[in-house]
C-alpha cells in the first residue's frame, strides 16, 4: 500500500515540479498607421423616390394631394387636376433635392 502511495506522489510531484514551459516574446516593429477618410454614401431616401419624378429638365414633378378617398363631394374638373402632376417649387424643392442627392437635381 505504501508503494502504491509513493507511486501517487510521485507522479502528481512530477507535474508539480516540472519546470514552466519557456515564454515565447514576439518582438513587433512599429508600424505607421494610415488614416484613411471616407466620406460617408449618400444615399436616396426611398420614400421620396416613390413620390417624386424628375424630368430631363431638370424639374422636380409630385402628385396632388387629397385625391384618395372623399371623391364625392368634389367635382369632376377638381378630381381630373388631382390626377394630374405639378411643379414642386420652393423649400419642398430644396427638401425634395436633399432627400435625392444622386438624382442630378441642382448641380
Amino acid at each position: 500500500m505504501a508503494s502504491m502511495l509513493n507511486s501517487l506522489a510521485s507522479r502528481s510531484s512530477a507535474f508539480v515540479a516540472s519546470p514552466m514551459a519557456p515564454t515565447r516574446r514576439i518582438v513587433v516593429a512599429p508600424v505607421k498607421t494610415v488614416v484613411v477618410e471616407v466620406e460617408a454614401k449618400l444615399k436616396t431616401r426611398k420614400a421620396a423616390a416613390k413620390r417624386f419624378k424628375v424630368t430631363g429638365s431638370g424639374k422636380v414633378m409630385a402628385r396632388h394631394a387629397g385625391k384618395q378617398h372623399f371623391n364625392e363631394k368634389m367635382t369632376r374638373d377638381t378630381i381630373r387636376e388631382k390626377s394630374k402632376m405639378f411643379v414642386i417649387e420652393g423649400a419642398n424643392l430644396y427638401n425634395a433635392i436633399k432627400c435625392l442627392p444622386n438624382h442630378g437635381i441642382g448641380k
